[in-house]
């Protein structure tokens, strides 16, 4: 039931914005476990992953783990979100191919949703050019590039 749970707040977080916190430092890749938990406050945009997310982390299995500590911040959630609707690693131990085409498609998706708002956080929806270019993704959503 736990991880029924976790699918179901991840998949409810949608395309959120992401949690507001005092800014911490960061240095970059690889990072310690204790910068992933500090930064991720501010990476994760799903605030109730955030509460619980020592607890996941805890029980993150290793090569996931290191995926997570090996690559910028910026893509954490994406990796997260990917791994927990299924996809992981390989047999031979390697990092899934599809885990991380999964993982571009879902950092073009928030790139192309913050698109629709306003520095001052206003909805401005996307242009009348691209509705009517009406390009969609596999998912159905417009795609404004």
């Amino acid at each position: 039931m736990g991880r029924a749970w976790v699918c179901i707040a991840l998949l409810a977080a949608g395309l959120g914005l992401p949690v507001l916190a005092e800014p911490v430092s960061d240095p970059g890749p690889p990072y310690t476990d204790e910068q992933f938990l500090a930064i991720s406050k501010q990476r994760i945009s799903n605030e109730q992953f955030v509460e619980m997310l020592p607890d996941w982390w805890g029980r993150a299995p290793k090569y996931l783990k290191d995926r997570i500590k090996s690559i910028p911040s910026e893509r954490w959630w994406a990796v997260i979100v990917c791994n927990i609707q299924g996809y992981s690693k390989l047999e031979d131990g390697g990092y899934a191919p599809r885990a991380i085409k999964c993982e571009d498609e879902f950092m073009a998706s928030q790139k192309r949703g913050a698109k629709s708002w306003s520095a001052d956080g206003k909805w401005v929806g996307p242009s009348e050019a691209c509705i009517k270019r009406d390009k969609r993704s596999q998912w159905g959503e417009l795609v404004c590039d």
